[in-house]
């Protein structure tokens, strides 16, 4: 059964690599590789339109026509820009592969774990529908797992220099990391705390060295383009924002008016405040504890996402990291039942995702023709992936099972004719 897993498994990610778009056509990467271009010829790639530059190597940069990358992402990929489009295709899909299977040995090599369970959850992770789409676009999430996962087993080793330095890193790279620098400061882990700042002031200086402070601080209009209205309205950015907007102008219409604007820039704050707050106080429950399973960690990388100001559907492939927490606790009878099942309906629930807002979106059903107002919610099942994912690591956090860690499976035994009683089964 194991085998015939791992297959389909193979079968569903390979798939992924055998249906690409042809070079030319993958945005994403064209995007890539337009901006560090622009960057190495000495270009503004945040205000600079990269058409040009995309027509002159025979990429078709499409509506991406500014860079939203970070300063230290475009550096790093600066070095791509010395092969030819093709070869450095391959060689960022390369490298993306190989930090997928360290994140994936990683995950799955734990204490407690055996080997069947552990061979399993790498087949689903594999499966996973974000991580083939994640490939698909040649996007850079796969790395950002990894960097995460690093983390997380340095901090379970107790190495919290490293377990800080690793973060820097990835909010450096991809922005959003950052949030979990308020995961060390409410655990009181000073030591990775100070490592990450510490970290991200040594590698933004390293970048204004290089770059020069003008060009780092225009990553702020990459950023304001990438999180205008012409991104926001699709369906597939997940994030708290871009769904709070899609709601409202649902609602209310698109209308450009202060008021309007203002009323919804405060249900967004609102809702992300809402969210942050669940998140402290789960956090702060467990202050002077160990984190068991990674329990609070995991669920700082989904509010991460949840509040970033844009995610895409390929963000969910970091929702790895807590599923396979919630798993490997599980297999251990350490996790709550709701937050297990939670857990399987987003994962689900993502396989199934992006082909239905396609084709909703290319077919529209009769209902969605005559009630547009009403059916808008069907569009968002991205949206909903995530905060089934965000629910599932809160239930995770919140529902430590410390009377169950506590009792022998002998007087599990002896206590279920009374609880069966209780219940009424």
């Amino acid at each position: 059964m194991l085998a015939l897993i791992w297959i389909a498994a193979l079968w569903r990610f390979i798939g992924a690599f055998t249906h690409l778009p042809p070079l030319a056509h993958r945005l994403d990467f064209a995007n890539y590789y337009d901006s560090a271009l622009a960057l190495r010829y000495g270009l503004d790639p945040y205000t600079t339109n990269l058409t040009a530059i995309g027509n002159r190597v025979g990429f078709e940069t499409g509506p991406l026509i500014h860079a939203s990358e970070t300063p230290a992402l475009l550096l790093c990929l600066e070095p791509l820009t010395l092969f030819p489009p093709a070869a450095a295709f391959w060689i960022w899909i390369s490298l993306n592969l190989v930090a997928l299977a360290v994140a994936i040995y990683l995950l799955v090599r734990r204490p407690g774990l055996d080997a069947s369970t552990g061979w399993l959850l790498g087949a689903l992770i594999l499966a996973f529908y974000p991580v083939g789409w994640n490939f698909f676009w040649a996007q850079s999430q796969a790395l950002t797992m990894a960097l995460l996962v690093i983390a997380m087993r340095a901090l379970e080793d107790e190495h919290e220099a490293t377990a800080g330095l690793i973060i820097a890193i990835a909010g450096l790279l991809r922005a959003f990391p950052f949030l979990l620098l308020g995961y060390f400061a409410l655990r009181r882990n000073w030591r990775a705390l100070k490592f990450a700042i510490a970290g991200a002031i040594g590698g933004a200086l390293v970048a204004v060295a290089i770059l020069g402070f003008a060009q780092c601080f225009s990553f702020l209009n990459g950023a304001k383009y990438v999180a205008d209205r012409d991104r926001m309205i699709f369906p597939f950015v997940i994030s708290v924002a871009p769904f709070v907007s899609r709601m409202f102008w649902a609602l209310f219409g698109e209308s450009s008016s202060l008021a309007a604007n203002w009323f919804r820039q405060t249900a967004i704050v609102a809702v992300d405040v809402l969210i942050l707050t669940m998140t402290i106080r789960a956090t702060l429950v467990g202050v002077g504890r160990r984190d068991d399973n990674s329990r609070i960690y995991s669920l700082w990388i989904g509010t991460s996402l949840l509040v970033s100001p844009i995610a895409w559907h390929h963000y969910l492939v970091l929702l790895v990291i807590p599923f396979v927490q919630i798993a490997g606790a599980a297999a251990q009878n350490r996790a709550s039942r709701r937050a297990l099942w939670m857990a399987v309906g987003s994962y689900l629930l993502a396989s199934v995702s992006v082909p239905i807002t396609y084709r909703l979106l290319a077919r529209p059903t009769a209902f969605q023709l005559a009630f547009p107002t009403l059916s808008a919610p069907l569009l968002e099942t991205g949206f909903y992936t995530l905060l089934m994912g965000y629910v599932a690591a809160y239930w995770f956090a919140v529902d430590l099972k410390s009377d169950v860690q506590a009792v022998e499976p002998r007087d599990l035994i002896e206590r279920a004719p009374n609880v069966m009683k209780v219940t009424g089964s």
